[in-house]
């Protein structure tokens, strides 16, 4: 019986892209991304962009599924 492969767990940090009203800045691991809010909201619920708001930061895990939404 060979071990089942998993993927490591992946995290995307996002920020505000300065001087924009809607652009959002993903880190996920080493790779850096700029997307529309509305585009966040949409692969990760609305949900999502609350800390992003109140705080100006979110980190949040992500799936292979959502990596490919993102790319």
């Amino acid at each position: 019986m060979s071990p089942q492969r998993t993927e490591p767990p992946h995290e995307v940090s996002c920020t505000w892209v300065p001087g924009t009203l809607d652009i959002v800045r993903a880190r996920i691991g080493s790779r850096v991304i700029e997307v529309t809010s509305t585009t966040l909201a949409r692969v990760f619920g609305p949900r999502a962009l609350d800390d992003l708001y109140l705080k100006g930061r979110v980190t949040m895990p992500v799936s292979p599924q959502q990596l490919s939404l993102l790319a």
